[in-house]
């Protein structure tokens, strides 16, 4: 009997994986007949840059498709509900070397008034949640946001309490979460020497927190739900 319930379980979520894989590629079928000629060979990249179009299509909230949150609304860290927009921004690569997830994550969660065109505003009240392996109980602290820099292309904010900077780079499709930061240390044009320079053996090096949703390359992780 304990056998014959094992054997079933095992099919059913042999079947569940199937279904799942049968809709992923259902969908990448509709997508690609729309958009790609017939028998065309196309690079990693064409096919990504395809997905992504389509997937900016599928959204429906023009001033957020319009505005530096583009990455952002397309990788679902945030929406809009009713007049507010909410973000919801996990971060879970804490290191340059990682090209996985850690085993513990950062998440920043806030929300702002929905405007046309958007305005960040000069304070942002947020909840900071770590939780993950070397936590023995979820750590949920919250803070204030205070706006460094803003421009059609990003936007910089410093907690106090925290010690740290939110960064969204909305041209460069980066998000970046800088822990133990001294004010107006971290400015956005200064970024890339910041990273020109990092050396992995130095202690005091800046290292910002990452997100494996930003990273990613591969939009097909976006289709379904």
């Amino acid at each position: 009997m304990k056998i014959t319930f094992v054997i079933f379980t095992l099919l059913l979520i042999s079947c569940s994986s199937k279904e799942k894989k049968d809709k992923v590629d259902k969908q990448w079928n509709i997508l690609t007949e729309k958009t790609m000629p017939t028998k065309a060979k196309l690079s990693f990249e064409e096919t990504q840059d395809s997905l992504r179009k389509q997937l900016l299509k599928s959204k429906s909230n023009k001033n957020l498709k319009s505005s530096l949150l583009q990455e952002l609304y397309i990788r679902d860290l945030v929406n809009q509900v009713d007049n507010k927009i909410l973000f919801d921004l996990n971060f879970n690569l804490h290191g340059f070397d990682c090209g996985a997830p850690d085993c513990y994550s950062t998440n920043i969660s806030f929300e702002i008034a929905a405007k046309e065109p958007i305005e960040f505003p000069d304070k942002i009240n947020f909840e900071l949640l770590e939780q993950g392996c070397g936590i023995e109980n979820k750590n949920l602290t919250n803070g204030l946001f205070e706006l460094v820099e803003v421009s059609t292309k990003y936007v910089n904010y410093y907690s106090k309490k925290q010690q740290s900077n939110l960064v969204i780079l909305g041209e460069k499709k980066k998000l970046y979460y800088f822990p133990n930061t001294e004010p107006n240390a971290i400015k956005v044009k200064l970024l890339d020497q910041l990273f020109e320079q990092y050396d992995d053996e130095d202690p005091n090096a800046i290292v910002p927190y990452q997100s494996i949703t930003m990273t990613t390359n591969e939009y097909e992780n976006f289709l379904v739900k």
